[in-house]
């Protein structure tokens, strides 16, 4: 498992804890009675932005006739940062996602979309660009291109480990479990996958029949095949994904369900505090779960809708719950979904906004 500690960052000499986190910072009872302290961390998920520039949304470069995004901790991108892939734009997106300067994590994974990611993919298919675009006075003899012979998937996935990235906070997750440590003293742990169910001619694709998020309780018609890095393990309070879990937000225009059985019976199993992913845009959205020793393991039972106001939450540029609601996401008792995908209205805007969501870790120390 990939530990993440804000000693390991470039630039960071010493831990330190931000108002914000100190504000919010208290302490609960656990199971055991002991006191164990707790600290509120913000969290801005968005998905399927496929080449919006999102610098517009910005507080630090956001432009006139934009929504600005609040401020947040943590910024965790479900996938589908392009229309098609291409070095250009993931070098975009990666400036874009800088922009969050406030926050001190961006975990990021690919989607269907983001092809030149894949290297299966690249391997069958072939990949979208040759070179890279870049402004530097030494490239100007080459109109401000640069060319490179390795695979292009070792050449796109390069940017997202580059210093530029690292430096940002931006961190570029590959499929498994990954875990961190904030500057405030929060931990968490986040399961990564950008796997969807093969849906014509995409990147990350696996067979409908293919079980990899579990080790056991396959159906009889699927094939169980995870792997040390594709099984949900317990203890998981984060699940970032691509695409939803069978019938939760994954609603598709001709009426048909988009999302994975096995992704669902995994989150059953696992009951993480959230789970957020995309990829439906039309199911944008979020819905909740309880669970209790009744649970049926193989099916999510989800609770009465929450109430959100779409035409507020438009107006103000992100959509959230009411703070009771996040109050009560609690590891192993109730998981919050979140379809985050914004889409772009081919304009270069999004079609729906971003989700904000606040959440009691507890700390390291």
């Amino acid at each position: 498992m990939a530990k993440w500690h804000p000693y390991s960052r470039e630039g960071t000499q010493s831990r330190s804890t931000s108002s914000r986190g100190a504000t919010n910072a208290h302490e609960t009872k656990d199971a055991a009675g002991a006191l164990a302290a707790k600290v509120k961390t913000r969290f801005l998920i968005i998905s399927d932005t496929h080449d919006i520039d999102l610098k517009k949304y910005t507080a630090s470069t956001g432009v006139e006739g934009c929504k600005r995004l609040p401020r947040t901790d943590v910024v965790l991108h479900c996938g589908d940062l392009t229309e098609s892939g291409g070095l250009d734009n993931y070098k975009r997106s990666i400036e874009g996602l800088a922009s969050f300067q406030d926050a001190e994590l961006k975990l990021v994974i690919a989607g269907n979309h983001d092809a030149d990611l894949d290297p299966e993919f690249c391997e069958k298919y072939g990949g979208h660009a040759d070179a890279l675009t870049d402004d530097s006075p030494e490239a100007a003899s080459n109109n401000n291109k640069v060319f490179d012979d390795s695979p292009l998937h070792e050449r796109a996935l390069a940017l997202w480990k580059a210093k530029m990235a690292r430096e940002a906070g931006i961190v570029f997750l590959e499929e498994g479990t990954h875990e961190f440590t904030l500057k405030t003293g929060a931990t968490f742990k986040v399961y990564a996958s950008p796997y969807t169910p093969a849906y014509g001619i995409s990147a990350f694709q696996y067979p409908t029949g293919h079980d990899r998020y579990n080790s056991s309780g396959t159906p009889a018609w699927a094939t169980n095949m995870p792997t040390q890095q594709t099984v949900i393990h317990d203890g998981t309070d984060i699940v970032l994904t691509h695409g939803p879990p069978k019938y939760v937000l994954d609603g598709c225009a001709d009426g048909s369900s988009g999302g994975c059985e096995h992704l669902a019976r995994a989150i059953c199993r696992t009951k993480p505090r959230l789970h957020c992913f995309g990829h439906i845009h039309r199911a944008w959205g979020a819905r909740r779960a309880a669970w209790n020793d009744q649970s049926v393991q193989d099916e999510i039972d989800l609770l009465p809708e929450d109430f959100v106001g779409r035409n507020l939450s438009k107006k103000r540029g992100y959509a959230s719950l009411s703070p009771s609601i996040y109050e009560g996401l609690k590891l192993g008792q109730e998981t919050l979904f979140v379809n985050a995908a914004v889409g772009n209205d081919g304009e270069g805007s999004m079609e729906n906004v971003p989700w904000v969501v606040d959440l009691e870790l507890e700390t390291s120390g």
